[in-house]
């Protein structure tokens, strides 16, 4: 099948290219032992040097009708400008919108010279959002997606199953998951595939495959595109190997992944009794308004004798629960569950002063100091 007019398909699903005031391109690209990383993940033909000015010739001119590419670049030169600006936004956690609009210019771009991948994205961009296209545009998508499939194209097989995924027929996805591996089973995006399998299999409580899968998917994928995985497999060994599953959940702290905190912090109370690396633990996930985090803080420092800390800590639970109707009741079970703690921590103030009263009374009771001494000072 040959593509009806790749170009104004791409072009058709971006967003409107106004002209904007733009800061210069130096001032925002990112550092070049960065990019040089990520192009030797990407095992790109060209290097750091070669590509840069072609970075910022396409920046310049993102709001033309067309960027222009200098002779001997290729559609897959293209594409993997565009996954280097992908991948710098999932390390830095950050995104910057011009970089952004240059990202899907690149996508753009690379379609128009016939790249796959970046056809297959673009007409999957179209069916996961329907509605915002016309019946046409997704009739259309929908024919290169086919034309695609028959080709046995790997990433419309990946990106096939995570349509299906989202549409919540996890056995259609896993079967499209699987004919993706027969293509493609030791790269980036079979990484990321395990690591759905292995999901599914969690969840069915197929523990074996499931560890089979994440341990695939840590070999293949970087840190950051598995998380997940890392999780689920600490999850795993949480029981068996709890030091394999320590350092497994510290590696998910590391990328800020919050469920991390409040697992690290009760697997160190609980099963290293280390209560002050948990307080750590879970004052880090306070921070995200995590609720287990706050109790499990409260508990540590009531071991600890630190009452005035655990009376801080229910105060903060106090002012959650007034601002959310389903922390109210979690807060309620939890006084119950710990009434004789909570009205100990109560006694104590929070603050570095004792109250005015307090003082008073105390000056009252206390005895009086001699002021003899042998230097009849």
């Amino acid at each position: 099948m040959r593509y009806r007019s790749i170009y104004c398909f791409a072009r058709r699903y971006t967003s409107t290219r106004s002209q904007v005031l733009r800061p210069s391109f130096n001032e925002i690209f990112p550092q070049k032992r960065m990019v040089n990383r990520i192009l030797f993940e990407l095992d790109s033909r060209l290097s750091f040097g070669k590509l840069y000015p072609l970075f910022e010739l396409a920046y310049n001119n993102v709001d033309s009708e067309d960027i222009p590419v200098t002779s001997g670049i290729t559609a897959s030169d293209v594409m993997v400008m565009k996954k280097v600006l992908e991948k710098v936004r999932s390390r830095t956690k950050s995104v910057n919108r011009h970089l952004l609009k240059l990202e899907n210019v690149l996508l753009d771009k690379a379609a128009e010279m016939g790249n796959n991948d970046a056809v297959s994205l673009l007409a999957f961009n179209v069916l996961k959002n329907p509605s915002k296209n016309t019946s046409d545009d997704v009739l259309h998508a929908k024919l290169l997606i086919k034309d695609l499939y028959k080709r046995k194209h790997h990433l419309t097989m990946k990106l096939t199953g995570d349509l299906a995924l989202k549409a919540g027929d996890n056995s259609q996805a896993e079967t499209y998951y699987r004919r993706f591996l027969e293509l493609e089973s030791d790269t980036f995006l079979a990484g990321e595939v395990y690591g759905q399998l292995g999901q599914f299999s969690f969840h069915k409580t197929d523990l074996i495959p499931a560890e089979r899968y994440f341990l695939k998917s840590i070999q293949y994928s970087p840190l950051e595109y598995s998380v997940h995985s890392y999780f689920y497999l600490a999850q795993i060994y949480m029981n068996s190997d709890p030091l394999k599953a320590r350092t497994l959940m510290e590696n998910c702290a590391t990328q800020g992944y919050k469920e991390s905190f409040k697992a690290l912090g009760f697997l160190e109370m609980n099963y290293f009794e280390n209560l002050y690396k948990a307080q750590e633990w879970f004052k880090l996930g306070m921070e995200l308004f995590e609720l287990e985090c706050f109790i499990g803080y409260f508990d540590c420092c009531a071991l600890l004798g630190e009452w005035a800390l655990a009376n801080k800590c229910f105060k903060s639970l106090e002012k959650i629960a007034e601002n959310n109707s389903h922390y109210k009741s979690l807060v309620k079970q939890f006084v119950e569950a710990r009434h004789d703690k909570v009205k100990r921590a109560l006694a104590y103030s929070p603050g570095p002063f004792p109250k005015r009263e307090v003082v008073q009374n105390a000056s009252k009771k206390a005895p009086q100091i001699s002021k003899e001494n042998k230097w009849n000072l």
